[in-house]
């Protein structure tokens, strides 16, 4: 019975969307192309940041890196600058596994639900979905800026360079290379923190209406640019903010972790909610 859950999910909560994942790969390769525009800054005020190539890797993090830890400054006022890339970048991603679970509720998914006799076969399901949704997106990113740095004449690697610590407000005393960063673990565990946001956004979601569940998170999301704490998931889908990239970031062991806990927590948490929700005398959402 899951299967044919999950094979419903698949068909009609990815599969019939097209157009949303291609809105979705469109706009990230967008947001990808605008370090290009950077980087002709960059090339006039510090041209010894180009004696090699710039990578694939650098547009990926430009797109995906946050901003570094807020500080005071003297004479009083913060660095904060809000990292308008990454936070439409995760709010895309948060919006595309939004609505489809309870949406479903209205249509067949009630019909399956009902004849199942069984709701947790129902739940596992769309969480399995909603972590498949939330890759094939992350993936879409990381495809898009790879893409928008092969156009603008990038090299295929995962190494990072330095000088984006300026664009991604970064002390660069807190720098722990002074070169170059493999970004990769960073790469996984920001899937691992988006999939924890997603799922953690279906289980608001059974509680109150699906939007209000994202205006939660939003909320949540812009609490965690300011402030750098490990209670604020946020932090750990922002590489600019992980101890791999700064001194002063948090360590990504904690993260993957904290992570793990909220997807966990969350499952459990929507699943005891599901078991009590009116579906059948409401809207399903």
């Amino acid at each position: 019975m899951f299967c044919k859950f999950f094979a419903h999910d698949l068909r009609h909560g990815l599969g019939d969307h097209p157009c949303r994942l291609g809105v979705g790969f469109l706009l990230f390769f967008c947001l990808s192309s605008y370090h290009f525009l950077t980087l002709r800054i960059y090339e006039l005020t510090n041209p010894e940041f180009f004696e090699t190539p710039v990578t694939t890797g650098d547009y990926f993090l430009a797109l995906t890196g946050g901003c570094g830890k807020v500080e005071s400054v003297p004479g009083g006022g913060t660095t904060f600058t809000m990292p308008v890339l990454w936070i439409t970048f995760v709010l895309w991603i948060l919006f595309a596994s939004l609505y489809y679970p309870f949406l479903d509720l209205q249509g067949m998914g009630k019909q399956l639900l009902c004849l199942s006799g069984t709701r947790g076969v129902w739940w596992a399901s769309k969480c399995l979905w909603t972590v498949c949704n939330t890759v094939a997106n992350y993936l879409l990113a990381f495809a898009a800026s790879v893409l928008a740095g092969i156009c603008f004449g990038a090299v295929p690697s995962m190494t990072a360079h330095v000088y984006l610590y300026q664009e991604l407000e970064m002390n660069a005393g807190t720098l722990t290379s002074p070169s170059t960063w493999d970004i990769w673990p960073l790469f996984f565990l920001t899937a691992l923190a988006l999939v924890a946001l997603s799922l953690l956004q279906l289980a608001l979601s059974v509680a109150v209406k699906p939007l209000f569940s994202y205006l939660l998170l939003t909320a949540y999301l812009l609490a965690g640019t300011y402030l750098q704490s490990p209670a604020l998931l946020g932090n750990f889908a922002m590489p600019a903010r992980s101890s791999l990239l700064a001194t002063t970031g948090l360590d990504p062991l904690l993260g993957g972790l904290l992570c793990l806990w909220v997807i966990v927590g969350s499952v459990l948490l929507g699943w005891a909610l599901f078991e009590k929700k009116d579906i059948l005398g409401g809207d399903g959402a």
